[in-house]
């Protein structure tokens, strides 16, 4: 008769080391097995349960059903189980042939072992709260005791110490994120007391370095983005709460009060601003407003996305599993998740919000609370920066004029205006109705806060090079004061009257007017309905016959539509705004142009009607002001003090020659707003009218059933006496030194910074599906003592980096390699490839670019095109983060921590070397080598630019070819080359010259790479050949990995 009792096939799980004949443990050994391949089935969900049997519980697995036990102890033969293991009926055989699975011998071996031991149960090792692990005594170091005792028995022993080079690079960069300079590690390594290691570990923790390093894990596990996420992706200004994060590590905030404060800083009785900004840690989340999107939907997955990062950030367990159902593994169930998801459910946050470019409330608007003294040195900065501007050098202003002139001297020359032929009109994104009138013109009757037109049309067959598109706005009689727009004109407001009893004076007349936010246009063979993002056309400027000064011609160029051109409303007639292309067009073969026009600036500030026309020949008008127009038309000696200043002062603020101080001023000035004026940041709060939370059936926010409270799991301890059903009684009882999960989870995650994989492997999972911890003991030990410590991080950390068992060597025998490949035992020292940041930061501070600032806005520095774009909803959305815009000075060179991420286009050189997108709560990277990266390393400008500076700093150095050589191996390495290293240098910096020396414009056109200046003292050849071996350098193995 077939028998049915179990219908889950058992299969092979990650085997432990070798432990001989040991006696079996259920959570080590055979836990994995069963959870893998049985709980699924026959575990913790009731509903999914199947032949009412349980194989996580003893009492069920031990039972007899029916005379049939799964599992009974001592009796391999009456074990139901492990005769359906074993057996080669395809009918009772487990695992069954159609799941294709195949116990291995060695899980065989255990559940056998197992059975004849006792079939002995144990309640997960997780869910039991740490014991402090007696040490022997005199032990200077608990770690190396817990680990040597382990690998003796495995017959293993540790590897000797680091040598110091590669000992100060390890932790340099593991506590900073940093590597040390060549003359740094010198020092070091002359340094022979005994107490110069731990001085260097204490000088690093003091690093305000220390809280970047340590907040970057941090910013991974809580999604923090720059981005609101999802579709439109739109800009979010959180920067705020990440530099909470920086100085919380710098300040060695106890890690209880970390959690505290950023699970429930709003709902603290004595709270302050920084308690508020810290509440941020929940609102990392993505948000929408996406049209045809359903609030309450958006709402539970939002809250649902809080309850999966508190599980996996915090407590180590997956959570979501059981959002749909009872946890399939862990003692988890469905009404345990919804009363988890309650406490975050009394937000006042709406499900439909985050596109405009602000933050979706609630938000406040606080200062930093960064420590720094930077304000009074920017202050003097910023006042030599604005003297500088304001008396630019007479020869800056005389080589400006000049060019001006020659400009002014080519305008309108062969100028000629040519009527398109509009083909179709069409709104990429967001519009309102439109009338095509005539051959290229076009009426807009219908108003909207912001309207974006694609406009195809067939170009002239002529055959002169068309240099240029002009769009002409006409008056409207219909439209407010005959204007060219259906805007309000800024500024105007109705008089006041003059007494109470005096009549109101009727507000004066406005023209109505308009803002083109942006312009752009393509060409090509055939017409196109809409731009061609890939092949847009270079516009070299743009011109108009009137602007307003708040809103200038060159402002519609910034594809950001955060400005644009709006005309003077003191002008009658007709506008016109000219666009030059940086390279004309054929008519014969490029015969079709489309163009997109972005109106409306937010304040339905759209046009009437306009004509679009192109141009050959040189545009007749000017960029130039018309007091500059004057001033420039009157003879030198003839100009007044007022107008020279004048002069001078447009010079300085437009000369190509000022540029440079022109940005940095910007910068300094951004800095100052950053650490002195007020900034928004989303926070924590509770709704006035806390919404209800049910029990969702499959999790769907349709099918609510039974109502539930805030609550915890009810298979771990209680909340504290005293405790609030709120956020900060959840917050209390994770804090709780009676959880079991918190401080392991914690201290395993620090682990896995230090040594690339945690003492449990899975460190998201600390469930059933979670990995064996390596060295459970260690582990507690951890735990306890990091608890018992007031949950002092640096303390930890100094306690890990001053073991001997992190200051081994990484070198690794063949025996090592082959008894354990990945390092579990931990026989020998940590070796990982750097993490994506700290690469691209180790690169700019070996080239000596870096700049150190702490915190502050995120900057984009250099992206290959612009990846925003193609992926947004480009056009007409007042969105932010919709096109990639890159900033320029200082900001190129910040710590990578500090770049802005867009969460649909996250920084390709960072995102090629395993860094996450942060769209949801991200605990373990992945780990990847690629031919990608090797090309963003040799390609990117950022890398290409760092070999220019890094070679600049070799040739700097004093000495010949070989001592410059020497040191820029130990600046980007940590340690001298070897004789053979040597000479592969010596020979490649040979071959440069000698290719460099035979084309000196490769030489040239190498050295235009990035924007810092160059040492123009240096001989191009020179420098582009030392530019070449730098890059090698900082290619190699070495330079890209933490030894």
């Amino acid at each position: 008769m077939k028998r049915t009792l179990l219908s889950i096939p058992l299969t092979a799980c990650l085997c432990s080391f070798g432990h001989g004949a040991a006696a079996i443990d259920y959570n080590r050994d055979i836990r994995p097995i069963l959870s893998e391949n049985c709980f699924s089935c026959h575990g913790f969900d009731e509903k999914a349960r199947k032949a009412k049997l349980r194989l996580d519980m003893a009492e069920d697995a031990h039972a007899d059903k029916d005379g049939v036990i799964a599992f009974k102890p001592g009796d391999l033969k009456n074990s139901e189980a492990w005769q359906r293991i074993i057996s080669d009926d395809e009918d009772d055989m487990m695992p069954p042939p159609e799941s294709h699975l195949k116990l291995s011998a060695a899980d065989k071996e255990k559940i056998r072992q197992w059975i004849g031991e006792g079939a002995k149960y144990a309640a997960h090792w997780a869910f039991i709260s740490p014991l402090r692990t007696v040490i022997p005594d005199g032990t200077s170091n608990a770690i190396d005791a817990l680990v040597r005792k382990r690998l003796a028995e495995e017959g293993m022993k540790p590897s000797p110490a680091a040598d110091p080079a590669m000992l100060m690079r390890r932790v340099s960069l593991d506590l900073t994120g940093l590597p040390p300079g060549a003359e740094e590690v010198e020092a070091f390594v002359k340094d022979a007391s005994p107490e110069a290691y731990e001085a260097l570990v204490d000088r690093l923790l003091k690093s305000p370095h220390f809280g970047e390093r340590m907040a970057l894990e941090w910013l991974d596990a809580a999604r923090y983005a720059d981005t609101n996420g999802f579709s439109i992706d739109g800009g979010r200004s959180m920067w705020l709460w990440r530099d909470w994060v920086i100085q919380a590590f710098n300040d060695n905030k106890p890690y209880d009060r970390f959690l505290i404060e950023q699970l429930a800083g709003d709902l603290l009785p004595d709270r302050t601003e920084a308690d508020l900004i810290a509440s941020g840690f929940q609102r990392n989340n993505m948000v929408t407003h996406e049209g045809g999107t359903i609030p309450e939907e958006n709402l539970t997955n939002y809250n649902a996305d809080r309850v999966k990062t508190l599980g996996e950030a915090v407590l180590g367990l997956t959570l979501a599993c059981a959002q749909c159902h009872d946890h399939k593994f862990d003692p988890i169930t469905q009404k345990d998740y919804f009363r988890m998801f309650a406490f975050f459910n009394s937000l006042s946050d709406r499900g439909l919000d985050g596109n405009g470019g602000v933050n979706p409330g609630p938000f406040i608007s606080a200062k930093t609370v960064l420590k720094t003294d930077e304000a009074p040195a920017l202050q003097k900065q910023i006042s030599t920066l604005r003297q500088r501007l304001a008396t630019p050098h007479a020869k800056i202003v005389r080589a400006w004029e000049n060019r001006e002139r020659a400009r002014l001297d080519k305008r309108g020359t062969a100028f000629q205006t040519h009527p398109t032929r509009i083909l179709k009109v069409s709104t990429p994104n967001r519009g309102n109705g439109f009338e095509m009138e005539g051959q290229n013109g076009v009426r807009l009757p219908q108003v909207a806060a912001m309207a974006a037109y694609d406009v195809s049309m067939e170009l002239p067959k002529i055959s002169a090079p068309i240099t240029g598109l002009r769009v002409v706005f006409h008056p409207v009689p219909d439209l407010p004061g005959g204007g060219w727009g259906s805007g309000p004109q800024e500024g105007r407001a109705p008089a006041k009257a003059k007494a109470k009893t005096a009549p109101k004076e009727a507000a004066p007349a406005h023209k109505g007017s308009f803002v083109l936010t942006s312009i752009a246009a393509t060409a090509g063979s055939i017409a196109n309905d809409q731009i061609n993002l890939h092949k847009l056309e270079e516009i070299a400027h743009v011109t108009a016959n009137s602007w307003d000064v708040k809103y200038p011609p060159a402002a519609c160029l910034d594809p950001r539509n955060e400005s644009g051109w709006s005309p003077d409303p003191a002008t009658e007639g007709p506008v016109r705004l000219t666009a030059t292309f940086a390279r004309p067009l054929s008519a014969s073969d490029t015969p079709f142009l489309t163009t997109q026009l972005v109106f409306g600036h937010g304040k339905s500030l759209i046009p009437g009607h306009f004509e679009i026309f192109v141009i050959t020949g040189e545009d007749d008008d000017s960029a130039l002001p018309a007091d500059i127009l004057a001033i420039l038309g009157t003879a030198e000696a003839k100009r007044s003090p007022q107008q020279k200043a004048a002069l001078w002062g447009y010079a300085a603020a437009h000369a190509d020659e000022m540029r440079r101080t022109r940005v940095d001023l910007a910068n300094l000035e951004e800095r100052l707003a950053a650490l002195t004026q007020p900034h928004p940041t989303m926070v924590m709060d509770v709704a006035a009218k806390p919404r209800d939370t049910f029990i969702l059936n499959r999790g769907d926010y349709a099918q609510p059933t039974v109502k539930v409270s805030a609550g915890t799991i009810e298979a771990l301890p209680p909340m504290p006496d005293g405790a609030g059903q709120d956020r900060l009684g959840l917050a209390q009882w994770i804090t709780m030194k009676g959880n079991p999960l918190t401080a392991r989870v914690a201290v395993n995650r620090f682990w896995k910074m230090l040594f690339g994989t945690g003492i449990v492997a899975t460190a998201a999972d600390f469930g059933m599906q979670g990995e064996w911890p390596s060295h459970p003991d260690l582990l507690d030990w951890l735990a306890v003592e990091f608890m018992d410590s007031g949950w002092d991080v640096k303390r930890l950390l100094k306690l890990i980096v001053m073991s001997d068992t992190y200051r081994q060597t990484s070198a690794a025998t063949p025996e090592m390699l082959e008894r354990d490949p990945q390092n579990r035992l931990l026989a020998r020292g940590p070796r990982f490839r750097l993490p994506a940041e700290l690469l691209r930061d180790a690169a700019l501070k070996t080239s000596g670019l870096l700049v150190p600032r702490i915190g502050g806005p995120s900057v984009n520095p250099y992206t290959p095109g612009d990846l925003w774009r193609e992926v947004s909803h480009y056009g007409s959305t007042p969105a932010t983060a919709q096109t990639f815009v890159q900033d320029h000075g200082e900001k190129l060179y910040c710590r990578s921590l500090y770049t802005f991420w867009k969460r649909t286009a996250a920084p390709p050189n960072m995102t090629a070397f395993d860094a996450p997108n942060r769209e949801v709560c991200t605990i373990d990277r992945g780990n990847t080598t690629t031919p990608l990266q090797a090309l963003v390393t040799l390609n990117d400008p950022q890398f290409v630019e760092a070999a220019r500076a890094f070679a600049q700093r070799a040739l700097h150095q004093p000495g010949d070819d070989a001592a410059r050589l020497r040191w820029a191996f130990a600046e980007a390495t940590s340690r001298q080359p070897k004789a053979a290293e040597l000479g592969v240098l010596l020979a490649a910096l040979k071959r440069e010259r000698q290719h460099y020396n035979a084309k000196p414009q490769a030489a040239a056109q190498a050295l235009r790479v990035g924007e810092s200046p160059r040492d123009g003292k240096l001989p191009a050849i020179e420098h582009a050949a030392w530019m070449q071996v730098a890059a090698l350098i900082l290619n190699l193995s070495e330079s890209v990995t933490r030894n």
